[in-house]
This record gives C-alpha cells, structure tokens and sequence, in this order.
C-alpha cells in the first residue's frame, strides 16, 4: 500500500502544469513564439480561439489553487517577460464565470491597443460565418489578420470571383469586404443576439449585407458561442 501511495505521488508530481493559452487576439507568429517558450519550460500548452472574460481588458493569468509546481505562475510570468509580454492582473481559481480548478493555467494575452471588450476590436469578429436564407451554401471565414475567405459547398464559381480578400471595421458596426486590388467592396452591419434552444443559450453575431448583393440577397451569416 505504501508503495502505490509512493508511485501516486510520483506520477503527480511529475506532470505537466497545463497553460491554456487564448489566442483570439494574437498573430500566428505570436502563437508559435509563446508555444515554444512555455513548452521549453516543460509546461504542456492548449491553444483556444475563446472570448475573454468580460472583465479582462489587459494580459492576465488565472491559475488553479493546487498546483503540482507551487512556482508555475512565476515560471509563466517571468518566461512571457522575456519575450516582452507583460502581465498585468492575476486571480486564483476564477475570473467572472472561467474557473480553472485542476493542475492548470489560464493564459489570456491582449496585445498593445486591443481592448477585448469593445466590439469594434477585429479579433472579437474574427470567426467563421455561416449563411442562412440564402440560394447558395455559403460561409465567410474572418481571419485574425484581415484576410477573408468565402466558400460555397453549391456553387464554385463563387470561389473563382469572391473568394479571398480583406476585411476591416474602419466604422462600428459596418464591416468592409473588399477585393485585393480595391476595385470592389460590400459592406455588412454587426449586430448580437441570444438564441435559446432546448440546450440553452447561444450568443449569436450576426453580419447582414448593406445592400441586395447578387451573390448574398436575401442573406444573413452567423457565428455562434454556447453559453
């Protein structure tokens, strides 16, 4: 008996403190460079697309109260220091309604000029529409670097015209999709709203064409998060 006691304590002393790392408003370059450092300093990283939340407007840490490694916070600190992230707030156990209560960290980094709670911010739009109403199977993928991606499941002429671009939000709630040469753009309005269904709530943004598009009439696009 004592033995396997001995092996238990073991086997969690020796795993990995997990960081999950909130990437919604970092680049890909951003992500590789964090991964590596934690990950050289033996932490086991999980990368998510996840809203922040609501009360996080600066780079922030939220960590479990049992950790194997009693100075992984530091760890993380000082590593993200050192490739000139600096973390402003830190909580135990929970901010809002995020809770972390196993051998984890939550890692939520906002860049220089980012506020997370502002729905003008791009990074809260960037996300994978889906059409409804529409002729056409359609989907509009918002990239966190301005570029978009249009793909129809029914149609693939769409794609040899309309399928790649950029994206901005010069002005709240219209967001511009142009083409890379600038010879031709449409424009959608933003908006939020709670769907319930027989599972809950899911918050729901909304891009609906300014105009009767031939190619969106009659469209609205969705993304959803589950409550």
């Amino acid at each position: 008996m004592k033995y396997l006691i001995l092996v238990a304590l073991l086997i969690c002393g020796c795993s990995h403190t997990t960081v999950h790392l909130y990437s919604r408003y970092l680049s890909k370059a951003q992500i590789v460079t964090i991964n590596k450092e934690l990950k050289d300093a033996n932490f086991e990283v999980k990368v998510n697309n996840l809203a922040f939340p609501e009360s996080v407007t600066q780079s922030s840490i939220i960590y479990s109260p049992v950790l194997n490694d009693q100075n992984a916070v530091n760890k993380v600190v000082n590593k993200l220091g050192d490739i000139g992230w600096d973390i402003h707030y830190s909580s135990m156990l929970f901010i809002d309604k995020h809770w972390y209560r196993q051998n984890s960290i939550a890692l939520l980094l906002v860049p220089l000029g980012v506020d997370p709670q502002k729905q003008n911010s791009q990074g809260v739009w960037a996300n994978k529409y889906h059409s409804q109403n529409c002729e056409f199977d359609l989907s509009i993928n918002l990239n966190k670097n301005g570029d978009y991606k249009i793909e129809s499941s029914t149609d693939t002429a769409f794609n040899q015209s309309y399928a790649t671009g950029m994206w901005n939000i010069d002005v709240f709630p219209y967001l511009e999709l142009r083409s890379p040469d600038s010879k031709w753009s449409v424009l959608f309005s933003l908006s939020n709203y709670v769907h319930t269904d027989l599972l809950g709530e899911v918050n729901i943004s909304q891009l609906t064409p300014m105009d009767n598009y031939a190619w969106f009439a009659g469209c609205t696009f969705v993304f959803g998060i589950r409550k």
